[in-house]
């Protein structure tokens, strides 16, 4: 009776080795079939962390997104200062021969005339519009994964009028409206660099634990695949063992 205890108690380890490694098998064809290593209760602390980070990494690109939208946004106010600053230079230069005493009469209402539909382009161009929002006005971007803001854009838009002293004065409100767009996109560019790095080493570190190894998942694979077929031959084995015991006993 020892003997055949023993056998059964042989029988059952090589049945307990047989579902281990079973599982094992399982969990390392699970991670190669998806390239998740933190599946089948793996590591949980880790894929926490790990979820965190691709969290954050996917709210950085966001950020970075934001910024390149501001860059456009800039680019164009940009343009739209020059274009007013190029017909604010012919207002001052219109302004300036209109003083002059040589003129006749219908002399200064041509003059006057171009004067007015400059003015008029200008106000339009000035009025121009991106999604809705004024072009020439100052603008809230989000910049950074917690969602912190980058106020950029002209502070003051220009408004172009006839006469020297105006044109002088609009010409500065011009040119600061310019310093300011200059100054928030190279701002945005750098805000955008930090992002797009944040973004992949957040990425990359999050990989790192969340990503399976398939070296070492192969060779537990193959690993478990042996044990696994080792353990049903010893199962047999034991069976056999048994049944000669009883083939004795009859």
């Amino acid at each position: 009776m020892t003997t055949f205890s023993s056998f059964s108690v042989g029988a059952q380890f090589a049945v307990d080795s047989a579902f281990k490694s079973r599982r094992s098998m399982a969990a390392a064809i699970a991670r190669l079939s998806t390239g998740e290593r933190t599946i089948h209760g793996s590591d949980p602390a880790g894929a926490s962390v790990a979820d965190s980070m691709r969290s954050q990494a996917r709210s950085a690109a966001v950020a970075a997104r934001n910024s390149e939208n501001g860059i456009s946004f800039l680019i164009s106010a940009e343009s739209i200062l020059m274009e007013l600053a190029t017909l604010n230079t012919r207002l001052r230069e219109l302004a300036v021969q209109k003083t002059s005493g040589l003129l006749q009469t219908a002399e200064i209402n041509a003059i006057t005339t171009e004067e007015n539909a400059i003015i008029l382009a200008a106000d339009k161009i000035a009025e121009t519009e991106l999604n809705d929002v004024d072009i020439l006005s100052e603008v809230s971007i989000a910049i950074s994964v917690p969602g912190t803001l980058a106020h950029v854009g002209a502070t003051s838009k220009p408004e172009l009028a006839s006469g020297v002293t105006n044109v002088d004065t609009q010409m500065a409100k011009i040119q600061k409206a310019l310093g300011e767009v200059s100054a928030g996109i190279n701002a945005l560019k750098g805000h955008q660099s930090n992002m797009f790095s944040y973004a992949s080493n957040a990425d990359a570190a999050a990989s790192r634990i969340l990503d399976t190894d398939f070296a070492r998942e192969s060779s537990i694979l193959a690993q478990s695949s042996i044990l696994n077929q080792s353990a049903l031959a010893m199962v047999a084995q034991a069976n056999r063992a048994q049944a000669t015991l009883l083939t004795l006993l009859e």
